[in-house]
């Protein structure tokens, strides 16, 4: 007959186990600590899934944080790329700009001239 895992000392099942063992042919001294082994084996099964259960949850919130993250540093990337493509644009129309002021001086003076000249 299988033991029953978990049971608790005291508990029916406990004595269930010694029993077992007893009549398995093991000296009484021998039954009880397997009981116990059989009782503290389940107690620290669960706690380490328990345990598991816990340490699952965390790394999955620092995985889903870490994800969150790496979004806003790809995020920062993009808009601070896209900062970089105003700038240059700003500082080609600026350049552009200037060159038009030019032209439009040299036109002032040219007309400037003619109309002295009639």
């Amino acid at each position: 007959m299988p033991l029953i895992k978990g049971a608790k000392p005291g508990s029916k099942g406990f004595k269930d186990n010694i029993r077992a063992e007893i009549s398995a042919g093991k000296p009484q001294k021998q039954a009880v600590a397997i009981a116990y082994s059989e009782s503290k084996q389940q107690t620290e099964s669960k706690k380490m899934e328990k345990h598991h259960k816990e340490h699952s949850k965390e790394h999955a919130k620092k995985e889903h944080g870490h994800k969150k993250e790496e979004h806003k540093k790809e995020g920062h990337k993009k808009h601070h790329e896209a900062g970089k493509e105003i700038h240059h644009h700003h500082k080609t129309m600026a350049s552009h700009h200037m060159k038009e002021l030019s032209h439009h001086e040299k036109m002032m003076k040219k007309h400037a001239s003619h109309a002295k000249k009639k």
